[in-house]
């Protein structure tokens, strides 16, 4: 089901090396883009199962290590509304990541960072606040996209930020939500055989730049503020994006 890591061109390496150095940075600036930009950099070169298990297992390190900080700030009660729906959603996002070609989902995948990166980037808000079915609802559609394409973040991001919470309220939402889903992401995609040896190999390898980038964004070393860290993400996933339509439609 893999592409190996050996087939990978030493471009297709070094794009990968950089779209984890990217992600990681974005992690610890603003704990949001991670999956993102890990999963559509990634994918331009190997298969999104690959970018997809190994993205749950970072996922869940990068999430207890950001835990400490942001606990008090986290909003228990929406945070489990969107595990509620989550749950089902990721059983019928695995059948599409086990029942869909490999190039469709690639373009799915890159046709859906382009749409939700460019409304998160506009500043899209909601004309009202979202009540407990809402926030469910928007849980089911988090849990279909992580399970088929490991980017069930984005819905979530999008949700919180277009609902008017607070940047501080949205990054610890978004970390206690990650490590709940991903957890969740690991028992499903071990049982279908997404998460192997070769995953858990490549995640051990990329978890010194992990923590390295999430330092150096937490402690601000580029200068920049989270939210224009942000806004740099954004673009850069929308870049992404827009190759990743292009190659699917053109090669």
């Amino acid at each position: 089901m893999f592409i190996p890591l050996s087939d990978v061109s030493p471009i297709g390496l070094a794009a990968m090396f950089a779209g984890l150095c990217l992600a990681s940075l974005a992690r610890g600036y603003s704990g949001f883009g991670f999956s993102a930009v890990l999963i559509a950099s990634w994918s331009l070169v190997t298969d999104p199962a690959k970018a997809i298990a190994v993205t749950v297992l970072l996922e869940i390190i990068a999430s207890v290590i950001q835990a400490f900080s942001v606990w008090k700030q986290i909003p228990w009660k929406r945070v489990f509304l969107l595990m509620g729906g989550a749950t089902p959603g990721m059983l019928l996002g695995v059948l599409v990541l086990t029942s869909v070609p490999v190039n469709t989902l690639k373009l799915i995948l890159a046709v859906f960072v382009l749409s939700a990166a460019g409304l998160l980037s506009l500043g899209w808000k909601l004309k009202a606040r979202a009540n407990n079915v809402g926030t469910f609802g928007v849980g089911v559609a988090s849990g279909i996209v992580n399970g088929s394409i490991g980017m069930g973040g984005l819905p979530v991001a999008l949700f919180l930020t277009a609902d008017g919470d607070s940047p501080s309220i949205i990054r610890a939402a978004v970390v206690a939500y990650f490590f709940l889903l991903d957890m969740l992401g690991l028992i499903l995609f071990s049982h279908i055989g997404i998460i192997s040896v070769e995953t858990v190999s490549i995640a051990t390898m990329a978890f010194p730049v992990l923590l390295l980038g999430m330092y150096l964004g937490t402690r601000h070393f580029l200068g920049a503020t989270p939210e224009g860290f942000r806004r740099v993400t954004l673009f850069m996933l929308m870049g992404i994006a827009i190759i990743g339509i292009l190659r699917s439609l053109l090669f």
